[in-house]
């Protein structure tokens, strides 16, 4: 009796051990910080799979984050694995050196490509912006709507939130300082595009806009299409 009890015991706790530890092996990602369960995570923070830069050298990993090198001249990295219309884009970008805002692009073309993809440029995280856009090129007018914020340094890391809904021509960014170690903050507007005919499916990029600026973005998300709170933020509440 005393043997097969002890034997039951090992086994009890031989399965208890199994159960707990093969979880541990093929744990899934840390879920993202903003509670919305349809955020995908865009960036692994070891490598740049799933993304498609302009140049060799001119993009790698450092610092956990996506790195512009600034050693191959202006240029993008775009997300290789979607490309949307409708989408919400939430990241952290701060710019280690540089003399110009850090740059992403929206709505643009991969087919052909030119000069930023032909795309709406917007600058985190203080809401500077240009319009890429064949038969534009120029900072696009009255199509942006700047909002007031007390200006944040490049410098240090900020989140930032695009929203955006094809349809319309709408596409919003939200942005705030992160203090020391915290993983979000609560945003505000500082920029706002609208234009109908912009409006398409496209790729996310980043863009480092001059040789010689070195800007680093981690903690990338999309939504896409956006099941929360469509064409609205998350991060400002």
């Amino acid at each position: 009796m005393f043997h097969r009890s002890l034997g039951a015991l090992i086994l009890g706790l031989a399965l208890l051990l199994a159960g707990v530890a093969a979880p541990a092996a093929s744990a899934a990602a840390d879920p993202n910080p903003y509670g919305d369960p349809n955020l995908v995570s865009m960036f692994d923070g070891k490598t740049l799979d799933g993304w498609t830069p302009h140049k060799a050298g001119g993009w790698t990993v450092k610092n956990d984050a996506i790195h512009g090198t600034g050693t191959a001249g202006r240029g993008w990295i775009y997300y290789n694995k979607a490309q949307a219309g409708d989408f919400r884009w939430i990241f952290n970008v701060r710019q280690v050196k540089g003399d110009h805002a850090p740059t992403v692009l929206i709505w643009g073309t991969t087919d052909p490509i030119r000069d930023a993809l032909s795309a709406i440029q917007f600058q985190p995280p203080n809401g500077g912006h240009w319009d890429y856009r064949p038969g534009h090129n120029n900072g696009g007018g009255s199509l942006f709507t700047k909002y007031d914020h007390t200006k944040w340094d490049v410098k240090k890391w900020s989140q930032c939130e695009i929203v955006a809904t094809q349809a319309t021509g709408v596409a919003r960014m939200a942005c705030c300082p992160l203090k020391s170690d915290a993983k979000t903050c609560k945003a505000v507007e500082v920029l706002k595009f609208t234009d109908k005919t912009a409006g398409q499916v496209g790729p996310l990029a980043i863009q480092i806009h001059n040789s010689g600026i070195q800007d680093e973005y981690k903690s990338l998300y999309l939504e896409s299409p956006v099941v929360t709170k469509p064409g609205d933020f998350i991060t400002t509440g």
